[in-house]
């Protein structure tokens, strides 16, 4: 067994139920999991950092102390039904890149930093790629702190627990960045509808979150007739069938709604109260506006029809970001030395590269997952593919050293 897929296989026992992986930000299995990443680390003899948030950076130095570093990695928090590979396999394959240039003797004049970023996922606190996006300053420390999960517990307290809580490690000082990598399996069909094994990221979409509230009046099941109600639930209903119907109508919009609180949730009650979230994606945002519009506009006309009440409040947004166009090249040289026919493809799904490239050029590689399955307990990928995407990632870290 590989060093990649030993790895992967002792971190997806922490957090593992019949359900899949569940690793929320500052839990202790998610801490457990920061805990082994400092292990590797430092059993390879890196040069271990923390930074106030929690992400984790293994430096490997350059020969130019003067340079700024070249950042490769992912997140190893997941989704509460996550799978072994989503973020964990670009943390792991990171640092396994490092050993592999250790190994052959290479000599890079950047350092390289193998990072674990925190809080990618956004499934405990209410904002995705959290981790990188405090680093490159898109949302303040203040602000990320103050976040809170559905217990009340707010990330300042969580980071501060001994459960959940910050590495003892000294803090990281360098906030330069030269370039940035990002392996990540694909979480869709594409590569493996196509027989081709690494994928070449063009962009990845755009991506907003909101948290939304539906007030109402509550009675009785069985006394208040159909005409007299003011029923949460059957508002909150239209509204989402409505922005389901126009993302359908954009092409190339999806909106999902994945949670949904009920109050008071009494089977014999009428809803009084409903909270949830959606996740409006495009790689457009003129699409990612037109759902809005339409949660907006029938939100209007069930409060007026209903009576009820309707709040919507963005929680986080994410342009759709390209990928830099020279790094994207120098990814195509090296699967095409390597003797593979990658293929440009878009994400669908976020990742902490949108918050790098506002920082410094960023690019990323897939490698394909069995069945395009992802969020779920059954997410896979082939061995081989994985030994792959290590190889190509330390062999794009040498091309973008250059």
């Amino acid at each position: 067994m590989s060093k990649v897929v030993e790895r992967l296989a002792e971190l997806a026992e922490l957090g593992k139920y019949e359900g899949g992986i569940n690793r929320g930000l500052a839990t202790p299995q998610e801490r457990k999991a920061r805990e082994l990443f400092a292990r590797w680390a430092t059993e390879s003899g890196y040069q271990l950092t923390q930074d106030p948030i929690g992400n984790l950076f293994a430096r490997r130095n350059g020969s130019d102390p003067a340079a700024a570093p070249i950042l490769v990695g992912s997140h190893l928090d997941t989704v509460p039904t996550g799978g072994a590979y989503d973020g964990a396999y670009g943390v792991v394959a990171a640092l396994c890149a490092l050993e592999e240039l250790d190994r052959e003797g290479t000599q890079t004049r950047h350092p390289i930093e193998a990072v674990a970023w925190v809080g990618e996922e956004g499934s405990r606190f209410p904002i995705g790629c959290l981790g990188s996006a405090v680093f490159a300053r898109l949302t303040s420390l203040d602000e990320a702190y103050a976040l809170h999960d559905e217990a009340g517990v707010s990330l300042a307290d969580a980071l501060a627990s001994a459960d959940g809580g910050l590495l003892d490690l000294p803090q990281r000082g360098e906030q330069r960045v030269a370039a940035y990598l990002e392996l990540h399996v694909e979480q869709g069909p594409v590569l493996e509808a196509a027989g081709v094994h690494l994928g070449v990221v063009s962009a990845i979409t755009g991506q907003i979150r909101y948290r939304a509230v539906v007030e109402g009046t509550s009675g009785h099941a069985g006394t208040v007739p159909m005409d007299r109600r003011s029923d949460a639930l059957s508002a909150t209903a239209e509204i989402i069938l409505a922005m389901e119907a126009a993302a359908r109508k954009e092409g190339g919009a999806v909106v999902t709604v994945g949670r949904l609180v009920v109050e008071p949730g009494g089977t014999n009650v009428i809803p009084a109260r409903v909270s949830f979230s959606i996740d409006n994606r495009s790689p457009d945002s003129d699409k990612m506006e037109a759902v809005e519009v339409a949660f907006h506009k029938t939100a209007d006309d069930v409060s007026k029809r209903r009576g009820v009440r309707v709040m919507l409040e963005r929680l986080d947004v994410h342009q759709p970001t390209p990928m830099d166009s020279k790094l994207r090249e120098g990814l195509h040289r090296v699967a095409k030395i390597m003797g593979q026919n990658a293929l440009d493809v878009a994400s669908g799904a976020g990742h902490d590269a949108m918050c790098m490239a506002k920082m410094a050029p960023a690019a990323m590689l897939f490698v394909p997952s069995i069945g395009g399955h992802s969020h779920v307990g059954q997410e896979r990928t082939a061995d081989a593919d994985l030994e792959l995407g290590v190889t190509a990632l330390t062999r794009a870290i040498v091309e973008v050293d250059k």
